[in-house]
């Protein structure tokens, strides 16, 4: 029932980084950037951009040479676009971290993995020649170049805590990408939105990546004994026992994850989702290659 004790702190609220983080990010960016240049050599493509494949259109900007409008659409539309190559999506993007309140639950805690993968993702954006930039939310925007110390991202990164912003929500009104962004990773456990709230940040040409991140306890919730259940950015707390209440939860994350699935059917979306305790080596790859190969 609802009220039925204090309501109990965050186990997981501030990052912790995976054991030898960073001697792992540092090796794991050389081999992310061979793989792609495998990928490509062999006709693949990623994320990260290749040559000139087409991918969509963007509004002219002024100054821009005519030469790369397209005409047909400007003679269709009245509307001046240009051809979208995936090399010049590839030059910015945004790695979006959640820090609401709900991300300092589970363990390994929710924020911790989506610090160490959004490290791993602005790292290797980076090296690749993106111009990269990091939003939480809870500090001023980063911009990760390629050659910047690595150490400014991790004390950035490292010094988020949960509850310290409003999180994906206050982001999705107070925030949006550049016209020119060509990726936005969006890195949290996505509680409190629903697909239809991302679409402010979908435009053609665009690659909207959303990497969910939930706990093993969040995922696979205890089945006998009683559960306290919390809702960790309001004031409900309430007991629950036995079988029955933990179907009931998993038939609700099911409905929402499979609304999560459907979504990302839509062109330019992908939508993923793993547990806090996954390598962060491995959801990089899911994000940074668009498959789970």
């Amino acid at each position: 029932m609802a009220g039925s004790g204090p309501r109990p702190a965050l186990p997981s609220p501030r990052v912790e980084w995976p054991e030898g983080f960073a001697a792992r990010l540092e090796g794991f960016v050389p081999r992310m950037a061979a793989r792609r240049e495998r990928r490509e050599g062999a006709g693949g493509s990623t994320v990260l951009g290749a040559g000139e494949e087409f991918i969509g259109h963007r509004p002219y900007r002024e100054g821009e040479d005519l030469r790369r409008l397209d005409w047909g659409l400007l003679a269709r539309s009245d509307q001046p676009f240009v051809r979208r190559t995936r090399r010049e999506a590839a030059e910015s993007w945004a790695v979006v971290v959640d820090t609401s309140a709900s991300m300092g639950l589970g363990t390994p805690g929710k924020l911790s993995a989506a610090a160490a993968l959004a490290a791993a993702l602005a790292t290797v954006g980076a090296r690749g020649g993106a111009r990269v930039q990091v939003v939480t939310g809870a500090t001023p925007p980063l911009e990760v170049r390629r050659g910047a110390p690595l150490g400014h991202l991790l004390d950035l990164l490292g010094g988020l805590a949960a509850g310290a912003s409003d999180g994906l929500r206050g982001l999705l009104n107070s925030w949006r990408p550049s016209s020119a962004c060509g990726l936005v990773a969006v890195l949290g456990d996505l509680v409190g939105t629903e697909p239809q709230d991302l679409s402010v940040w979908e435009r053609p040409g665009r690659e909207l990546v959303l990497a969910q991140v939930l706990a093993p306890e969040e995922l696979d919730p205890p089945g006998e004994e009683p559960v306290r259940w919390f809702d960790p950015e309001g004031e409900e707390v309430r007991s629950s026992a036995g079988e029955a209440a933990v179907k009931g939860y998993e038939r609700r994350l099911e409905a929402w994850l499979e609304r999560w699935a459907r979504a990302a059917r839509r062109p330019g979306l992908r939508w993923s989702v793993g547990s806090s305790a996954a390598p962060f080596e491995d959801r990089a790859r899911v994000v940074l290659e668009g498959d789970r190969g």
